[in-house]
Formats: structure tokens, C-alpha cells, sequence
């Protein structure tokens, strides 16, 4: 896995956005939700009878403005989202490229199809900039996968934006802890992980280890964040 990090400058600048108050009675109820799923939600309620004709094209129009919006403030900057079948050709030569520069394990087409909704990408201009995945062990712990960004366009941010969605993400599913194991701890220290051990992890998690061709010769350490929740 290779990435590079925010700027501490552009860092401090996001964090103080974050922490801008929202005006919203209760934000958790957004978390997740996208501006398609708030439509379906207001059409679902119309069918019920819940919502008139006038009501659904109030939701409609204001939902349209706020895509307006995002779409012109957008322009020209990359976005992160759920990875799409669309993807898959962009997400194969992304992952089989790191793979090749021996920071990421290989992945098949097939194995990358199966798991595309554990896949984030990162894009600009309809362009597949970079990718990861969440992925969820039995044990009820989630790894950050085959995470990278295109070598042509680092040190733009990418790669926190694609952590920083799947831990949110992992935050949705009300997972307890992420995990990552990498050669780059720098950039990890720098999104809010702590460094730990491989012999912490779980036992499956360790097992899964022998699959990689560094196995007994590993250069990577092992990076953690702990959720909470309230």
C-alpha cells in the first residue's frame, strides 16, 4: 500500500471545516445517507400517502439545489465514493499495479467483483483516481485493503479522503476498531491511527498473513483506530 498524505496546512484547514457547527436538529440521522436515498425515502412516504404531490416536488426541487451545488464546487476536485461494476477495469489495473510494486497483495477480476461493495474509489472528472477497501473479519474488526492512489497525482489528498470515507463507513457498521498494515506509518500517524502490533490481531487475521508472499520476511506494521460511539 502506498499513499501520501495531506499537507499539515490543508489537514488543520479540513479539521476546522469538520468542526464548523451543521444545522441540522440530529446529524446522525444524514450520516450515510445519500441524496438518492433521501429521494427514494420521500417517494416511498408519497406511495404510504405520508407526503402530497406538492411535498414530494418541494423534497425534489431542494434536493436538486443542493446537487447543484456540490456539482459546481466540485468542479475540477475529486470525490470519493461507493465503487461501482463501472469501476472494475479502473479498480483492476489500480490494485494490480501497487501489486506489482509489491505494496499490495494481487487480486483477481472475479475476487474484486465479488467484494466491489467493500470498495471506495477516489474520482475526478470521471476518472478512477484511487481505491480501497473495507474489509469485515468474523471477529467483528475491519482491515483497510488494497489501498492506492495513482503515482501520477499523489500528495493531493486522495488517499486520507479514501480512509477517511471507509472509516466512516466502519463507524456506520458500528465496527469497534480498523486496522491496517502498511509501509507507509507516517501517513497513518498523520489520519488519526495508532500504531500496535501484528501479534495483537487476532489469530484469523495473523493467519491470513501466510498467504503473502513476504510472509516470513515482513516490512509492514501494523496501524489502528478505535471507534466510539455514544
Amino acid at each position: 500500500m502506498t499513499v501520501n498524505a495531506h499537507s499539515d496546512a490543508n489537514t488543520q484547514q479540513a479539521q476546522s471545516v469538520a468542526n464548523e457547527p451543521i444545522p441540522f436538529v440530529d446529524l446522525a440521522k444524514f450520516h450515510g445517507v445519500s441524496l438518492d436515498d433521501l429521494y427514494h425515502r420521500a417517494v416511498m412516504l408519497k406511495q404510504k400517502n405520508c407526503l402530497t404531490e406538492g411535498q414530494l416536488s418541494k423534497i425534489a426541487a431542494s434536493l436538486q439545489e443542493v446537487q447543484d451545488v456540490l456539482d459546481q464546487s466540485n468542479s475540477g476536485t475529486f470525490v470519493v465514493r461507493q465503487a461501482r461494476l463501472s469501476d472494475i477495469d479502473a479498480l483492476c489495473n489500480m490494485v494490480n499495479y501497487w501489486a506489482q510494486q509489491g505494496e499490495n497483495l494481487p487480486r483477481s477480476r472475479e475476487d474484486i467483483i465479488r467484494n466491489i461493495l467493500t470498495f471506495a474509489v477516489c474520482v475526478k472528472d470521471n476518472e478512477v483516481l484511487g481505491c480501497a477497501c473495507l474489509y469485515v473479519y468474523d471477529t467483528g474488526l475491519a482491515e483497510i485493503r488494497s489501498l492506492g492512489v495513482n503515482p501520477m497525482i499523489q500528495r493531493q489528498g486522495q488517499g486520507r479522503a479514501i480512509v477517511d470515507f471507509l472509516v466512516h463507513r466502519a463507524w456506520q457498521f458500528e465496527i469497534k476498531k480498523v486496522f491496517v498494515l502498511t509501509r507507509n506509518p507516517e501517513f497513518f500517524a498523520k489520519v488519526g491511527f495508532s500504531k500496535t502490533t501484528i501479534d495483537a490481531l487476532p489469530e484469523k487475521i495473523r493467519k491470513d498473513c501466510e498467504h503473502c508472499p513476504k510472509f516470513d520476511r515482513c516490512d509492514e506494521v501494523a496501524y489502528e483506530v478505535n471507534l466510539k460511539y455514544h
